[in-house]
């Protein structure tokens, strides 16, 4: 008996089926996530809710042999972002991602931030990105759409979709991600909501029990989406007591299971699928710092007449950057903040200790990795001791991780914890297909 997990991405969409009962891949499809669409400002980041169903669509007809065996379905999805449905369930705006910009814009009284004032409401730190602080900018500015009946993530959206529901539903895993939630009730803090003159209907139904939510008109069990971060813990990690995840994609996080609602100064606290909870560090760099300085090593080709196009750049940077560590050489000091913190969005990168020695490619590559380690080695060290203690291995996980040797190295030796990566390669598809198979009743939860 198959189950079905589909991870909606920031750049890629991914459907994998896997044997429920062996806990094996059976077959895995990704495409790219070319759902983008323009903005009217530099800050907004925006996709296209119909394209990414449509994507999930094909990928399921080309696996149609696959689909017809499959039991249960689950969407592990891009947390954070929010798109507006009426009250048939049709999407009536674009899906505003987690790296939407608006909630670091400066309110009309020039004074702080749309983060900042929603934040100063609830009584703690909020993001730009998180879907209510986006719902609040919004609201303020007359970008509701009047049709507008509730909002949801991606993945509540196209879980909707595949059942034929009008209404989304939303698990706590999500549900988190929006900003305004209480960790203890696994709800919304709807009085804080209406507090920042919110109407607070609008906020989707949150499921407790990570559920089915209803099935597809062939009859598979169509279970409530998960979070990305959740799904790639519950993909790679086989044992959760005693394993940090480490995952590098587009951004970057280290991941800790707790059975207790912990709530520590500097780390988020994220429900997770079938109890407990996550500890989370999240800088804002992960890949997209690497992809910069890739960026830069094609225009400075291009800038000097070299052909850049079809090259291995990622490759090459990797062994310079491997050459340069075994020099012996203290890698360079880069603050990879490039697009800056959560906790201060208006930080900067840079680089510190060049000398003729380090004034090199390879040691740019190195400092860069290096950066993007100590990021996650700070949150590291912001664990309570007690749990940090605890902790035997860690587990590598993302494209960033598997296809970089160099950073695996770094982390190893700054973590003093052994590093392996995990067995599956689409951990939060993979970790979607496994809350499938327990949340319709296939697996023991």
């Amino acid at each position: 008996m198959l189950t079905v997990g589909i991870d909606i991405g920031t750049t890629s969409v991914c459907v994998l089926f896997a044997d429920a009962a062996a806990g094996e891949t059976v077959r895995v499809v990704s495409r790219d996530n070319d759902a983008e669409l323009s903005g009217a400002h530099p800050w907004e980041r925006l996709q296209d809710p119909e394209r990414i169903l449509e994507i999930v669509r094909e990928q399921l007809r080309e696996c149609s042999r696959e689909w017809e065996a499959a039991a249960a379905v689950c969407v592990s999805c891009q947390m954070h972002g929010i798109l507006y449905v009426d009250r048939r369930g049709s999407g009536v705006s674009p899906l505003y991602t987690w790296q939407d910009g608006r909630g670091d814009r400066r309110m009309p009284d020039g004074e702080i931030t749309y983060a900042e004032r929603l934040g100063a409401i609830a009584g703690r730190k909020l993001h730009s990105g998180y879907g209510l602080v986006t719902h609040f900018y919004n609201a303020r500015n007359g970008l509701v759409p009047s049709d507008a009946a509730s909002f949801c993530t991606i993945g509540d959206y196209v879980a909707m979709k595949l059942c034929g529901l009008s209404e989304p539903a939303i698990d706590p895993s999500n549900a988190a991600g929006f900003g305004l939630f209480s960790l203890e009730q696994l709800d919304f803090e709807r009085k804080a909501v209406e507090a920042a003159g919110m109407d607070s209907s609008l906020l989707p139904r949150v499921v407790r029990d990570g559920g089915a939510i209803g099935r597809t008109p062939d009859g598979k069990t169509v279970v409530c989406a998960i979070g990305d971060n959740q799904a790639s813990f519950l993909g790679a990690v086989s044992r959760p007591e005693g394993s940090l995840l480490v995952n590098v994609g587009t951004g970057s996080q280290i991941s800790v299971y707790t059975d207790r609602c912990e709530k520590v100064a500097g780390l988020e606290t994220r429900p997770f699928p079938g109890g407990g909870y996550l500890l989370v560090g999240a800088p804002l760099s992960g890949g997209k710092s690497y992809a910069l300085l890739k960026r830069f090593f094609q225009e400075t080709c291009r800038a000097f007449g070299a052909e850049a196009g079809d090259r291995d750049f990622y490759g090459r940077m990797n062994e310079m950057a491997g050459q340069a560590l075994t020099e012996g050489i203290e890698p360079l000091a880069f603050d990879t903040r490039f697009y800056g913190s959560r906790r201060d969005p208006s930080a900067l990168g840079g680089v510190a200790g060049l000398s003729p020695q380090t004034f090199t490619p390879g040691h740019f590559a190195a400092g860069v990795l290096a950066g993007m380690a100590d990021e996650l080695t700070e949150y590291f060290r912001l664990l309570p001791e007690p749990l940090r203690a605890k902790l035997e291995s860690a587990i590598g996980a993302g494209n960033g991780m598997r296809r970089n040797p160099v950073l695996q190295r770094l982390l190893r030796e700054w973590l003093g914890l052994p590093l392996r990566l995990a067995a599956v390669e689409e951990e939060a598809a993979f970790g979607a297909a496994k809350r499938a198979a327990a949340g319709a009743g296939l697996l023991p939860r």
